[in-house]
């Protein structure tokens, strides 16, 4: 079983992979989109200075920082929620084999992928349908729906990425 600091831990490099990953996608297809790479991230800002931050293509403190701050400890919170679910997962699914024990935490790539996927749809779907508008991500208001598709699933491969045991090859899976 894992201590709280492993989960901890684990919950702060899968919860920042999964923000670094959907920052970058969210980067390129403004650029694409928007031909401000900055559109998507400033627009999360929102949260704090209103809806005129839809508006803000240039790299600023005031927007640009605020809503990558922002958008990273959402995504902290969905990497806990990824944790929890995973290990709980894990957990449960805990066998016994006469050749050798499959130890508590020793999951594979479709635990994790899996997981990754659940945890991204639920958070989809609360941050683009339950909260109110003004906790919503904003990057949905510059980008397409191709686009914030994309950023989720750059948020999914993020948390999966990150919890791939050491050691393990990214082809293999236990």
């Amino acid at each position: 079983m894992r201590t709280d600091k492993q989960w901890w831990r684990a919950t702060v490099v899968s919860g920042s992979a999964a923000s670094l990953l959907s920052a970058v996608v969210a980067y390129r297809l403004s650029r694409r989109e928007n031909r401000a790479p900055f559109a998507a991230i400033n627009a999360v800002s929102h949260w704090w200075h209103g809806p005129a931050a839809y508006g803000v293509d240039r790299p600023s403190l005031r927007h640009t920082l605020t809503g990558f701050v922002i958008h990273h400890a959402s995504s902290l919170l969905w990497g806990a929620l990824y944790q929890l679910l995973l290990h709980s997962v894990v957990d449960r699914n805990t066998v016994e084999s006469s050749a050798r024990r499959v130890q508590r935490g020793a999951f594979g790539a479709a635990d994790r992928w899996a997981t990754a996927g659940v945890v991204t749809a639920i958070a989809a779907f609360t941050d683009l349908r339950l909260v109110p508008p003004r906790l919503s991500p904003g990057f949905e208001h510059r980008l397409s729906k191709a686009g914030v598709a994309l950023v989720y699933l750059g948020f999914a491969c993020g948390l999966a990425l990150a919890a791939q045991p050491r050691g393990e090859s990214r082809s293999t899976s236990r």
